[in-house]
């Protein structure tokens, strides 16, 4: 099968198929695929907000220092092959047609020997995950740095034995439908892919969370550290990134936009000491590759600056914690300036705990319906908005027509851009945010 032919089979088989729960499938696909995944050494991350960044810092540094770093990302945003790569000497490498073909046409000859002996059918992810596994082998990458695409503890990544690393960002309220609707519930499902005797580093917000993560490194034995805002100290912060002081380190530099960043760099500082421990079995990364990595990092759609005339920021807060972290940076860069946006959510997430955070922060939104059946409709997201006027007064100054709900994304975009000076922030779900991207190119 060429490219085309079986990503489109992979979507037909899921067709009526009965879902599995747990890692039994994922285990037996690999198993059959030959367990490629364990000649494999990784840094597996999970967490609800951050993942993307603080990946794209550990493998940024990883890969200054010379080494091939394996990625899988979760989700993709702009290409259908950018969930699988490698970088290496400042270079990124994505999986091509002709491999992921070869790839799929592997693990679904597998698939078809697993549905006639009964076995289960694995899902879409389960299947990229297994692809991934096979190029990262094919590759020979020295270290994978591997997302979980959702939870942790029954997340199809979580079938490696090999971790060097566990790296745990914020944990929030987030995906209740499957990982729990509390805190503690969601950081167990999160504190699933702590291995026994493997390092564990993390950020955390939450106090509950952080209780969680920590007595579950205590039952298996595992050493820990955690990122602590008394340790960091912000020099300068501006849209082309920001200078600070972490621990030892002075006067670091990261290229990405948004304060929240600074925690996600000090994560992957913290991952690469970890691993300089002698019982990790990996060459300890040197104070230069960890500044040239930290600067050379680079995660799109994280509070990007895609177009200067009008300025145009895009983001992916889709929940709460993200949208607290997307606001302050909104307000320290943007402090004084007119501001609109477009907003999309998926109808899955706190979006009425987003739209009481946003307040009056933008003078106009235009809402979207992302391109998912998980979507949220616009004109939903729209009365929630409009329903969150902070005061009376503002009610009287015809907040309900602060939101506008919009039936396509350019629409929304050429609303916006009547706004003259005022700066456009482009947030949600980031399904829609290649939309933008694409708009003003």
């Amino acid at each position: 099968m060429n490219y085309r032919e079986a990503t489109e089979y992979v979507k037909q088989i899921q067709v009526g198929a009965k879902i599995k729960p747990g890692l039994e499938v994922t285990r037996k696909l690999m198993q059959l695929l030959g367990d490629p995944q364990a000649g494999l050494s990784f840094i597996h991350v999970a967490g609800t907000n951050g993942k993307g960044s603080t990946a794209a810092f550990i493998s940024s540094m990883y890969a200054a220092a010379g080494w091939k770093v394996g990625r899988f990302v979760s989700p993709a945003v702009f290409s259908e092959r950018e969930s699988i790569r490698y970088e290496q000497d400042g270079e990124t490498v994505y999986v091509t047609e002709e491999e992921m073909a070869r790839y799929l046409t592997a693990i679904l000859a597998v698939v078809e020997q697993m549905k006639r002996c009964g076995d289960g059918i694995p899902t879409e992810f389960e299947i990229e995950t297994a692809a991934a596994f096979l190029a990262f082998a094919d590759w020979q990458c020295d270290l994978v740095v591997l997302e979980t695409g959702m939870g942790g503890l029954l997340d199809a990544t979580n079938i490696i034995t090999t971790t060097a690393c566990a790296v745990i960002t914020p944990v929030a309220m987030d995906h209740m439908k499957f990982l729990g609707d509390t805190i503690e519930q969601i950081a167990a499902q999160k504190a699933g892919i702590i291995k026994e005797h493997v390092p564990v580093v993390m950020c955390q917000h939450d106090a509950a969370a952080a209780a969680c993560l920590s007595d579950k490194c205590r039952e298996r034995g595992c050493e820990w550290s955690e990122v602590l805002q008394k340790n960091i100290r912000i020099r300068e912060s501006t849209l082309s990134g920001t200078r600070f002081d972490y621990k030892q380190y002075r006067d670091l530099r990261i290229s990405m936009p948004g304060l929240y960043q600074v925690e996600n760099a000090c994560l992957a500082i913290e991952c690469a000491e970890m691993l300089h421990a002698p019982s990790a079995g990996h060459s300890p990364l040197t104070e230069d590759e960890i500044r040239r990595g930290l600067a050379g990092a680079r995660w799109r759609g994280r509070f990007e600056v895609i177009s200067e005339m009008p300025c145009v920021v895009v983001d992916g807060a889709h929940n709460p914690d993200g949208m607290n972290g997307f606001l302050r940076s909104v307000n320290t860069y943007f402090e004084t300036e007119d501001k609109v946006a477009v907003m999309g959510v998926f109808a899955d997430k706190d979006y009425h705990a987003m739209a009481k955070m946003i307040g009056h922060t933008f003078s106009q939104i235009y809402t979207v319906t992302p391109p998912s059946e998980r979507a949220l409709a616009a004109e939903e997201l729209a009365s929630v908005l409009n329903a969150c006027a902070l005061n009376e007064a503002a009610k009287a100054e015809k907040a309900a027509d602060r939101a506008v709900a919009c039936g396509m994304l350019s629409e929304a975009f050429d609303l916006a851009k009547q706004h003259r000076d005022a700066v456009i922030f482009i947030f949600g779900s980031l399904s829609f945010l290649k939309g933008a991207y694409d708009y003003w190119d």
